[in-house]
């Protein structure tokens, strides 16, 4: 073998090493092409020919999915009026209103500024009743407000900035996760889930004095600080729940749903061990699905699926059904790690590869951020901050894949087959 040919066949391999290298960089954070968001280099599964084929579509995704969507502006008006609570007045028919709302496109009223109503008077109430929640996993609180309407409150595990590493599903619930997700519902018009807002307790002021003997028996002082640790599945002496410096415990409040639910239990699922379930080793998967769900069900499913990609939460082991809509609670789970993007939480999508008409349109409508900074808005309506600029960053970079996901599965099996006219 000549120099010149060692030498040029050495040159050739270098180049064939470096093409491979800037592949496999582009695929991972999320294209070739220039983006509106800042993609972090995030470890993938490429050996799963689905998941490369979506990442594949998702380095040449159209512009039109990075940039804003001129439709958009009037419906963020219209939730902005929804949710504006400069015009409020009183809320002192509010839970009326509530209780006696009854309609096939949402689970509680949000129009003419109603919305706001329900989150300032879940926020500022006052506390008649606390106690523990009868029923869950973890520790949240039952509260009954001024009016007898009752309230859970999820406590405040993690700052803003903690990072929940490990397993999807690992971890405490995350109070912040639960009110991100009630507004990401409510641009997405995702509109069968209860009304969630940011609100502090004050421990000496707001609980003991009407706290049940119960809750009163499941505290125990730490320090010099009265702290909760509750009655649930999970709830231990040494995990409590304790007051800040001012007394304080932030939480989410979430409106009671006193509703009877049916429990369906996912198809998908997950069996939090190192067993594989068979939709996670059989991409045909969803054919056995389609044969023993209706359609409009399984449409649902997906954007379920859809919206718990968006959060990161992959603990939807069951759905609780009310009128043949699946109710979206236990929200929880989401926004642990803004560096990890679980693909597999979307297997409902790119394994039956259909999505609702509908959903489809409002996920189009909400490109190039418009979807986080309405978010952002209607949380400033109440004094709230949410999540860090690193999370808001992931749902953005999570909706563009999920944009590749449709693409996807219309490059496979044809726009008319995928995007679905179906109302649920």
């Amino acid at each position: 073998m000549s120099i010149n040919y060692a030498f040029g066949f050495s040159l050739f391999l270098l180049v064939l090493v470096a093409l491979n290298i800037f592949f496999f960089y582009a695929l991972n954070s999320g294209g070739l092409k220039s983006h509106n968001f800042n993609l972090p280099i995030i470890s993938v599964d490429l050996t799963t020919t689905i998941f490369k084929e979506i990442y594949d579509h998702l380095n040449y995704l159209p512009n039109q999915y990075k940039t804003v969507n001129s439709k958009f502006a009037p419906h963020q008006n219209i939730l902005l009026n929804s949710f504006n609570i400069s015009k409020i007045v009183n809320t002192e028919t509010i839970w009326n209103e509530t209780e006696n709302w009854f309609s096939e496109d949402s689970l509680f009223p949000h129009e003419n500024g109603t919305g706001g109503k329900i989150l300032h008077a879940i926020q500022t109430k006052q506390i008649a009743l606390v106690d523990n929640a009868p029923k869950g996993t973890q520790l949240k609180l039952l509260l009954l407000l001024e009016g007898k309407q009752k309230v859970y409150f999820k406590p405040k595990r993690y700052n803003l900035n903690h990072v929940v590493n490990g397993h999807i599903c690992a971890g405490f619930d995350r109070h912040n996760s639960e009110v991100f997700a009630y507004y990401l519902a409510m641009v997405l018009n995702f509109r069968w889930i209860s009304p969630s807002v940011i609100r502090k307790i004050h421990l000496h002021r707001d609980v003991i004095p009407f706290a049940t003997k119960g809750l009163k028996n499941s505290m125990i002082k730490n320090g010099d600080s009265l702290c909760i640790y509750g009655t649930c599945f999970y709830c231990k002496k040494n995990e409590t729940v304790c007051p800040d410096k001012k007394g304080k415990i932030e939480g989410a409040a979430i409106l009671y749903l006193d509703k009877k639910l049916k429990i369906r239990v996912s198809p998908w699922r997950r069996s939090y061990s190192n067993k594989k379930m068979k939709w996670e080793v059989d991409n045909a998967f969803c054919k056995n699905v389609k044969s023993s769900l209706s359609t409009k069900l399984l449409l649902n499913m997906i954007d379920v699926a859809v919206f718990d990609f968006l959060i990161q939460n992959g603990d939807r082991h069951h759905f609780e059904v009310y009128r043949d809509k699946i109710v979206l609670l236990d929200n929880g789970k989401g926004l642990g790690n803004p560096t990890v993007d679980e693909l597999n939480i979307l297997a409902p999508l790119y394994q039956c590869c259909m999505i609702s008409a509908s959903t489809w349109q409002k996920l189009e409508m909400v490109s190039g951020g418009s979807l986080t900074k309405m978010i952002k808005l209607l949380a400033a309506l109440h004094g709230q901050r949410l999540a860090t600029e690193e999370h808001f960053q992931a749902v953005e970079r999570r909706l563009l894949k999920v944009y590749a996901t449709v693409q996807y599965c219309i490059g496979k099996y044809g726009r008319g087959k995928v995007i679905k006219n179906w109302l649920i």
